[in-house]
């Protein structure tokens, strides 16, 4: 099991902050009654919700691994788009099997934080996922390819607080990218 210090810190701030961002959501949805004199309630429910979404999904995405633990499609579709949809940027889930190694939902929760830096005026991205391959194909307008992808083939390059997803999906290895103006592929 991994018990790196930075995986042990994600986890605990997630799991310390998920009970009171838990506790502000009841609280909204005991207001909701005055949502239509109160619009503010709206922006606090929407936010509510944003912050949970947020640490489900860096809960898992940069958390402990657990030996063994398993995770249902459902469940990682879900938390996924609650995280990343957008109106700029759609997923679209093809994936087969029913349930998923937690460490191969961590890699999967990575590149997707990956991609949607290549896709700055948005796009769609397609899950796919075929006897435990994952096959994610980005489409936009336009691909933008930051140097921090060159982990991949291998390279050491400067890494911001933004771009950490990259060093720790690459740590994982067997990562293959591909990549044109308005696509991107990443298969592993």
């Amino acid at each position: 099991m991994e018990r790196s210090l930075e995986a042990l810190v994600s986890s605990r701030i997630c799991h310390d902050l998920i009970s009171p961002v838990g506790a502000i959501s009841n609280g909204v949805e005991l207001l909701e009654g005055y949502a239509a004199q109160m619009p503010e309630i709206g922006l606090i429910a929407d936010s509510v919700d944003n912050a949970k979404a947020k640490l489900r999904f860096f809960r898992i995405c940069f958390g402990i691994k657990s030996d063994g633990a398993m995770t249902g499609r459902t469940e990682v579709e879900t938390i996924a788009t609650a995280m990343l949809q957008t109106p700029r940027l759609r997923l679209e889930w093809r994936m087969q099997s029913a349930d998923f190694a937690r460490e191969r939902v961590k890699l999967l929760f990575l590149m997707l934080l990956c991609i949607e830096t290549a896709l700055p005026i948005g796009g769609t991205v397609v899950v796919t996922e075929q006897d435990g391959t994952f096959i994610l194909q980005a489409d936009g307008k336009r691909v933008q390819m930051q140097d921090t992808w060159k982990v991949f083939a291998g390279e050491n390059v400067p890494v911001t607080p933004a771009q950490v997803q990259f060093p720790l999906a690459q740590a994982f290895g067997g990562i293959q990218v591909e990549n044109s103006e308005t696509s991107l592929t990443v298969t592993f």
